[in-house]
């Protein structure tokens, strides 16, 4: 069997180097945010170069900007994939356990790649840089398509607005367990605990102070 052209192999390479930066980004934003990374931070993490960082993204910024819109895009990839297994006839239990479980397995597993996702989502919710603002747009729009059609279905007669409000409410609570706001009351739970906890609490905030229908 004959080896790979070396064109493949440099390919290959190339993607692993492109993939190592992408990852060591993605952990120094987390930790600390953009303003407080240096390039040479992430080259060291990701055993590459600064020449590699201007093949593969130009710039430092452009390399922060791809690691954020990875993390944002996979976050809303994932809850639209569990919205998507719900039944049309989804409660607001169900609804809110789609919406919970990213960040149930990542404060459950402590310190995975998820919980980096998600600390960088909380992190550029709050300060979003101008040149990502439509990216922003586009993409929460992208999660409003899934949700709130489901939103309509478990409670109607609210409108969508509201029912867009009620969805920033649910995920305030959850932006305060991405930052780490409530460690000590989650610290060394079971999946099955914090799922227990969340839950109620997102489902009410979907209710809106009613009963949630379930």
């Amino acid at each position: 069997m004959s080896a790979p052209p070396k064109t493949d192999r440099r390919r290959e390479a190339g993607e692993r180097t492109r993939r190592r930066l992408l990852e060591a980004t993605r952990s120094l934003l987390a930790a600390r945010g953009e303003d407080a990374i240096t390039l040479r931070e992430i080259t060291e993490a990701a055993d590459a170069n600064v020449a590699a960082v201007s093949y593969h993204f130009g710039s430092l910024g452009a390399l922060c900007r791809a690691a954020i819109e990875e993390a944002f895009g996979t976050l809303v990839d994932e809850h639209n994939e569990r919205l998507r297994a719900l039944g049309d006839d989804a409660g607001l239990d169900e609804i809110a356990a789609a919406l919970a479980a990213p960040f149930v397995a990542a404060i459950a597993d402590g310190g995975c790649a998820e919980l980096a996702f998600l600390r960088i989502m909380a992190r550029v919710a709050m300060n979003t840089p101008p040149e990502l603002e439509d990216w922003m747009t586009a993409t929460f729009a992208r999660a409003d398509a899934e949700l709130v059609p489901r939103l309509r279905r478990a409670v109607p007669g609210v409108g969508d607005d509201e029912l867009r409000f009620r969805a920033e409410c649910a995920a305030g609570v959850m932006h305060v367990l991405a930052t780490g706001g409530t460690r000590g009351a989650v610290e060394g739970k079971s999946a099955a605990e914090l799922e227990r906890l969340l839950v109620p609490v997102i489902s009410g905030a979907l209710a809106g102070g009613a009963s949630p229908p379930r």
